[in-house]
Protein backbone atom coordinates (compact mmCIF):
# COMPACT_ATOMS: atom_id res chain seq x y z
CA UNK A 1 0.00 0.00 0.00
CA UNK A 2 2.83 2.35 0.82
CA UNK A 3 4.38 1.78 -2.59
CA UNK A 4 1.07 2.52 -4.33
CA UNK A 5 0.65 5.77 -2.39
CA UNK A 6 4.16 6.87 -3.27
CA UNK A 7 3.48 6.09 -6.92
CA UNK A 8 0.28 8.14 -6.88
CA UNK A 9 2.05 11.10 -5.29
CA UNK A 10 4.87 10.97 -7.82
CA UNK A 11 2.38 10.89 -10.70
CA UNK A 12 0.56 13.88 -9.25
CA UNK A 13 3.74 15.91 -9.18
CA UNK A 14 4.47 14.96 -12.77
CA UNK A 15 1.29 16.62 -14.04
CA UNK A 16 1.99 19.22 -16.79
CA UNK A 17 0.47 22.03 -14.71
CA UNK A 18 3.20 21.72 -12.08
CA UNK A 19 5.90 22.00 -14.70
CA UNK A 20 4.56 25.41 -15.63
CA UNK A 21 3.68 26.64 -12.15
CA UNK A 22 6.70 25.60 -10.08
CA UNK A 23 9.24 27.85 -11.86
CA UNK A 24 6.84 30.77 -11.53
CA UNK A 25 6.28 30.12 -7.82
CA UNK A 26 10.01 29.66 -7.22
CA UNK A 27 10.82 32.94 -8.98
CA UNK A 28 8.29 34.89 -6.92
CA UNK A 29 9.51 33.35 -3.64
CA UNK A 30 13.13 34.11 -4.47
CA UNK A 31 12.32 37.71 -5.29
CA UNK A 32 10.38 38.17 -2.06
CA UNK A 33 13.14 36.48 -0.07
CA UNK A 34 15.67 38.82 -1.61
CA UNK A 35 13.54 41.79 -0.59
CA UNK A 36 13.17 40.46 2.96
CA UNK A 37 16.89 39.74 3.46
CA UNK A 38 18.25 42.79 1.71
CA UNK A 39 16.91 45.53 3.96
CA UNK A 40 20.18 47.35 4.42
CA UNK A 41 18.58 50.77 4.26
CA UNK A 42 15.07 52.06 4.03
CA UNK A 43 15.69 53.36 0.49
CA UNK A 44 16.88 49.93 -0.69
CA UNK A 45 13.83 48.29 0.84
CA UNK A 46 11.48 50.77 -0.81
CA UNK A 47 13.12 50.21 -4.18
CA UNK A 48 12.87 46.43 -3.86
CA UNK A 49 9.20 46.60 -2.90
CA UNK A 50 8.57 48.87 -5.86
CA UNK A 51 10.25 46.34 -8.15
CA UNK A 52 8.20 43.48 -6.71
CA UNK A 53 4.96 45.41 -7.16
CA UNK A 54 5.95 46.15 -10.75
CA UNK A 55 6.71 42.48 -11.45
CA UNK A 56 3.36 41.44 -10.02
CA UNK A 57 1.40 43.99 -12.05
CA UNK A 58 3.24 42.99 -15.24
CA UNK A 59 2.61 39.30 -14.57
CA UNK A 60 -1.10 39.96 -14.10
CA UNK A 61 -1.13 41.97 -17.34
CA UNK A 62 0.52 39.14 -19.30
CA UNK A 63 -2.03 36.63 -18.01
CA UNK A 64 -4.94 38.85 -19.04
CA UNK A 65 -3.33 39.33 -22.44
CA UNK A 66 -3.52 35.57 -23.08
CA UNK A 67 -7.30 35.75 -22.71
CA UNK A 68 -7.32 36.95 -26.33
CA UNK A 69 -6.03 33.54 -27.41
CA UNK A 70 -8.85 31.87 -25.49
CA UNK A 71 -11.48 34.10 -27.07
CA UNK A 72 -10.06 33.36 -30.51
CA UNK A 73 -10.20 29.58 -30.02
CA UNK A 74 -13.72 29.76 -28.60
CA UNK A 75 -15.15 31.82 -31.44
CA UNK A 76 -13.30 29.99 -34.21
CA UNK A 77 -14.37 26.62 -32.82
CA UNK A 78 -18.06 27.48 -32.61
CA UNK A 79 -18.31 29.23 -35.97
CA UNK A 80 -18.56 27.72 -39.45
CA UNK A 81 -15.41 26.70 -41.28
CA UNK A 82 -15.71 29.43 -43.92
CA UNK A 83 -15.61 32.18 -41.26
CA UNK A 84 -12.81 30.80 -39.07
CA UNK A 85 -10.05 32.82 -40.74
CA UNK A 86 -12.06 36.05 -40.40
CA UNK A 87 -12.67 35.46 -36.70
CA UNK A 88 -9.04 34.60 -35.95
CA UNK A 89 -7.94 37.72 -37.83
CA UNK A 90 -10.30 39.85 -35.73
CA UNK A 91 -8.90 38.48 -32.49
CA UNK A 92 -5.35 38.94 -33.72
CA UNK A 93 -5.83 42.55 -34.83
CA UNK A 94 -8.14 43.79 -32.08
CA UNK A 95 -5.33 44.13 -29.55
CA UNK A 96 -3.23 46.13 -32.01
CA UNK A 97 -6.15 48.49 -32.62
CA UNK A 98 -6.80 48.70 -28.88
CA UNK A 99 -3.15 49.61 -28.26
CA UNK A 100 -3.28 52.51 -30.71
CA UNK A 101 -6.61 53.78 -29.40
CA UNK A 102 -5.54 53.56 -25.76
CA UNK A 103 -2.18 55.19 -26.47
CA UNK A 104 -3.75 58.04 -28.48
CA UNK A 105 -6.73 58.90 -26.27
CA UNK A 106 -7.87 56.15 -23.89
CA UNK A 107 -5.34 56.32 -21.06
CA UNK A 108 -5.49 60.12 -21.00
CA UNK A 109 -9.28 60.12 -20.72
CA UNK A 110 -9.11 57.44 -18.05
CA UNK A 111 -6.23 58.51 -15.80
CA UNK A 112 -5.19 61.98 -16.95
CA UNK A 113 -5.33 65.10 -14.82
CA UNK A 114 -8.31 67.32 -15.50
CA UNK A 115 -10.21 70.39 -14.23
CA UNK A 116 -13.35 68.23 -14.44
CA UNK A 117 -11.71 65.24 -12.78
CA UNK A 118 -15.02 63.75 -11.63
CA UNK A 119 -16.10 63.19 -15.25
CA UNK A 120 -13.08 62.60 -17.49
CA UNK A 121 -9.34 63.15 -17.80
CA UNK A 122 -8.10 65.81 -20.22
CA UNK A 123 -4.29 65.54 -20.05
CA UNK A 124 -1.75 63.00 -21.23
CA UNK A 125 -2.92 62.40 -24.79
CA UNK A 126 -0.46 60.38 -26.91
CA UNK A 127 0.89 59.10 -23.57
CA UNK A 128 2.53 62.37 -22.57
CA UNK A 129 3.87 61.47 -19.13
CA UNK A 130 3.39 64.92 -17.65
CA UNK A 131 -0.38 64.52 -17.47
CA UNK A 132 -0.67 61.71 -14.90
CA UNK A 133 0.16 63.01 -11.44
CA UNK A 134 -2.20 60.70 -9.52
CA UNK A 135 -2.17 57.52 -11.60
CA UNK A 136 -0.92 55.30 -8.77
CA UNK A 137 -4.00 55.83 -6.62
CA UNK A 138 -6.21 53.66 -8.79
CA UNK A 139 -4.10 50.51 -8.24
CA UNK A 140 -5.99 49.55 -5.08
CA UNK A 141 -3.57 51.44 -2.83
CA UNK A 142 -0.38 49.52 -3.54
CA UNK A 143 2.19 50.30 -0.88
CA UNK A 144 4.79 51.40 -3.40
CA UNK A 145 4.28 53.09 -6.72
CA UNK A 146 4.88 51.33 -10.01
CA UNK A 147 6.17 52.89 -13.25
CA UNK A 148 3.66 54.66 -15.44
CA UNK A 149 4.39 52.35 -18.37
CA UNK A 150 3.54 49.28 -16.28
CA UNK A 151 0.27 50.90 -15.23
CA UNK A 152 -0.47 51.68 -18.87
CA UNK A 153 0.11 48.06 -19.93
CA UNK A 154 -2.05 46.78 -17.07
CA UNK A 155 -4.99 48.91 -18.16
CA UNK A 156 -4.35 48.30 -21.87
CA UNK A 157 -4.88 44.54 -21.65
CA UNK A 158 -8.20 45.08 -19.88
CA UNK A 159 -9.26 47.55 -22.56
CA UNK A 160 -8.37 45.01 -25.23
CA UNK A 161 -10.39 42.37 -23.39
CA UNK A 162 -13.47 44.60 -23.41
CA UNK A 163 -13.17 44.92 -27.19
CA UNK A 164 -12.62 41.17 -27.61
CA UNK A 165 -15.86 40.43 -25.73
CA UNK A 166 -17.71 42.20 -28.55
CA UNK A 167 -16.02 39.98 -31.13
CA UNK A 168 -17.78 36.87 -29.89
CA UNK A 169 -21.22 38.47 -29.91
CA UNK A 170 -20.96 39.65 -33.51
CA UNK A 171 -19.14 36.60 -34.90
CA UNK A 172 -20.09 35.75 -38.50
CA UNK A 173 -22.19 38.92 -38.75
CA UNK A 174 -19.81 41.85 -39.10
CA UNK A 175 -17.21 42.91 -41.65
CA UNK A 176 -13.62 43.09 -40.49
CA UNK A 177 -13.19 46.80 -41.22
CA UNK A 178 -16.39 47.70 -39.36
CA UNK A 179 -15.35 45.67 -36.32
CA UNK A 180 -11.92 47.31 -36.17
CA UNK A 181 -13.44 50.80 -36.26
CA UNK A 182 -15.97 49.79 -33.62
CA UNK A 183 -13.15 48.49 -31.40
CA UNK A 184 -11.12 51.67 -31.86
CA UNK A 185 -13.92 53.93 -30.64
CA UNK A 186 -14.84 51.56 -27.81
CA UNK A 187 -11.29 51.59 -26.43
CA UNK A 188 -10.66 55.27 -27.20
CA UNK A 189 -13.90 56.63 -25.69
CA UNK A 190 -16.46 54.33 -24.06
CA UNK A 191 -14.16 52.14 -21.98
CA UNK A 192 -11.83 54.86 -20.62
CA UNK A 193 -14.62 57.27 -19.66
CA UNK A 194 -16.41 54.57 -17.68
CA UNK A 195 -13.08 53.50 -16.20
CA UNK A 196 -12.38 57.08 -15.13
CA UNK A 197 -15.65 57.23 -13.21
CA UNK A 198 -14.80 54.05 -11.30
CA UNK A 199 -11.00 53.80 -11.00
CA UNK A 200 -9.62 57.34 -11.29
CA UNK A 201 -8.86 58.98 -7.91
CA UNK A 202 -11.51 61.69 -8.40
CA UNK A 203 -14.07 59.76 -10.48
CA UNK A 204 -17.63 60.50 -9.39
CA UNK A 205 -18.57 56.84 -8.87
CA UNK A 206 -15.43 56.24 -6.83
CA UNK A 207 -16.23 59.27 -4.69
CA UNK A 208 -19.62 57.70 -3.96
CA UNK A 209 -17.91 54.56 -2.68
CA UNK A 210 -18.32 52.38 -5.77
CA UNK A 211 -15.76 49.54 -5.80
CA UNK A 212 -14.81 47.43 -8.82
CA UNK A 213 -11.69 45.41 -8.09
CA UNK A 214 -11.65 42.97 -11.00
CA UNK A 215 -13.40 44.90 -13.77
CA UNK A 216 -16.87 43.40 -13.48
CA UNK A 217 -18.33 46.78 -14.42
CA UNK A 218 -15.55 48.61 -16.26
CA UNK A 219 -14.50 45.64 -18.40
CA UNK A 220 -17.29 43.09 -18.54
CA UNK A 221 -20.34 45.35 -18.27
CA UNK A 222 -18.95 47.84 -20.81
CA UNK A 223 -17.89 45.06 -23.18
CA UNK A 224 -21.15 43.18 -22.63
CA UNK A 225 -23.35 46.22 -23.30
CA UNK A 226 -21.36 47.05 -26.43
CA UNK A 227 -21.75 43.43 -27.56
CA UNK A 228 -25.50 43.55 -26.89
CA UNK A 229 -25.91 46.71 -28.96
CA UNK A 230 -23.80 45.27 -31.78
CA UNK A 231 -25.77 42.01 -31.86
CA UNK A 232 -29.07 43.91 -31.77
CA UNK A 233 -28.08 46.17 -34.67
CA UNK A 234 -26.76 43.33 -36.83
CA UNK A 235 -29.54 40.86 -36.14
CA UNK A 236 -29.27 37.06 -36.08
CA UNK A 237 -26.77 35.08 -38.11
CA UNK A 238 -27.64 34.15 -41.69
CA UNK A 239 -27.25 30.98 -43.71
CA UNK A 240 -27.46 30.11 -47.41
CA UNK A 241 -30.87 28.64 -48.23
CA UNK A 242 -30.66 25.51 -50.36
CA UNK A 243 -33.69 26.29 -52.56
CA UNK A 244 -32.48 29.56 -54.08
CA UNK A 245 -28.96 29.91 -52.55
CA UNK A 246 -29.87 33.21 -50.92
CA UNK A 247 -28.52 34.37 -47.56
CA UNK A 248 -31.46 34.52 -45.14
CA UNK A 249 -31.94 34.76 -41.38
CA UNK A 250 -31.62 31.56 -39.39
CA UNK A 251 -35.05 32.32 -37.87
CA UNK A 252 -37.97 31.33 -40.08
CA UNK A 253 -41.31 33.13 -40.29
CA UNK A 254 -42.93 30.59 -37.96
CA UNK A 255 -40.30 31.25 -35.28
CA UNK A 256 -38.33 28.04 -35.72
CA UNK A 257 -34.56 28.23 -35.87
CA UNK A 258 -32.25 26.69 -38.43
CA UNK A 259 -29.29 25.13 -36.57
CA UNK A 260 -25.84 26.44 -37.51
CA UNK A 261 -23.40 23.81 -36.30
CA UNK A 262 -19.84 24.54 -35.10
CA UNK A 263 -17.02 23.18 -37.20
CA UNK A 264 -14.38 22.40 -34.53
CA UNK A 265 -15.52 21.59 -31.01
CA UNK A 266 -12.06 20.35 -30.08
CA UNK A 267 -10.69 23.88 -30.52
CA UNK A 268 -13.53 25.30 -28.43
CA UNK A 269 -12.89 22.69 -25.72
CA UNK A 270 -9.27 23.84 -25.44
CA UNK A 271 -10.63 27.11 -24.08
CA UNK A 272 -11.78 25.29 -20.93
CA UNK A 273 -8.23 24.17 -20.13
CA UNK A 274 -6.75 27.50 -21.21
CA UNK A 275 -9.18 29.45 -19.02
CA UNK A 276 -8.76 27.19 -15.99
CA UNK A 277 -4.98 27.48 -16.15
CA UNK A 278 -5.14 31.24 -16.67
CA UNK A 279 -7.62 31.76 -13.82
CA UNK A 280 -5.66 29.52 -11.45
CA UNK A 281 -2.52 31.58 -11.97
CA UNK A 282 -4.44 34.82 -11.42
CA UNK A 283 -5.82 33.68 -8.05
Amino acid sequence: MLTIKKLKISKKWRLPSWKFCLPLIATILLLWAQAALGKTTSNDSDEQLKNLNTIWVLLAAFLVFFMNAGFGMLEAGFCRYKNAANILTKNLLVFSIATLAFWFFGFALMMGDSPIAAIVGLNGFFFHEGGFSNYNKYLINLEKHIPLKAAFLFQLVFAGTAATIVSGAVAERIKLKAFLWFSFFLVALSYPITGHWVWAPDGWLRQLGFVDFAGSTVVHAVGGMAALVGAWLLGPRKYRREEDRKMVSRYKDDGTRVPILPHNLSMATLVVYHSNFDRWLQM
